[in-house]
């Protein structure tokens, strides 16, 4: 049996439940509240780093297909307890026509698309998905060759959703021109002891980007 979702945003119920599809896509292990008022994401596990950057996945994908919905997100990390301590809530903002970006990376989403076989020139691929981390208020550090650090401006809880966010926006900007992006294991805290000579103490390393 199908489980009616309730209307939200100013969406009906069928147009809530296809936005929450979108946004779970690569996301597992969040859970969505839907409210008339807001849409909460939490966290089907204890908060941790993973989580959190998990949730900034959901997130970003939520804000893109609530865009191409016609509605402009506005988003509060870490709401409290006015949200059941959820890791984000998003209410409505306005609306807006959908955006020719959105609806391009929200295409690439659903489409998974990984096409790239020609590596592009650098200062190409590095504008563009330099351009994409900015967007998320994070910052591409390049390491060496195809290695790209993910940096935000600070540490703790917000700043993990929002690497996730700025995560999921390169990915998805980089499958819009074809190129695949994977997460490269590494030690958290041998990288940022690597790169503070670099990156001074402004920019706080979240993770490493492999290109191809």
């Amino acid at each position: 049996m199908t489980i009616a979702v309730p209307s939200s945003l100013g969406l009906a119920g069928e147009e809530v439940r296809g936005v929450l599809a979108l946004a779970r896509a690569a996301a597992p292990g969040i859970r969505f509240e839907v409210r008339p008022e807001q849409i909460e994401l939490h966290t089907t596990a204890p908060h941790s780093r993973e989580t959190r950057i998990a949730c900034g996945v959901a997130l970003l994908n939520l804000r893109l297909a609530l865009q191409c919905q016609g509605i402009r997100p506005l988003v509060t990390l870490l709401p409290g307890q006015s949200a059941a301590d959820a890791a984000a809530a998003v209410r409505l903002g306005g609306y807006q026509e959908p955006d020719p970006d959105a609806l391009a990376l929200l295409h690439s989403l659903r489409t998974h698309r990984r096409t790239w076989t020609t590596f592009p020139k650098p200062a190409w691929w590095r504008g563009l998905l330099s351009r994409a981390s900015e967007v998320e208020r994070a910052w591409l550090h390049v390491r060496n060759g195809t290695d790209l650090v993910l940096c935000t401006f600070s540490q703790g809880a917000a700043a993990e959703i929002r690497a996730g966010q700025a995560l999921q926006r390169v990915v998805l900007t980089a499958a819009t021109a074809g190129i695949s992006v994977a997460l490269e294991p590494v030690s958290l805290s041998a990288l940022r002891v690597e790169l503070r000579q670099h990156l001074g103490d402004t920019l706080v390393p979240q993770m490493v980007l492999r290109l191809g």
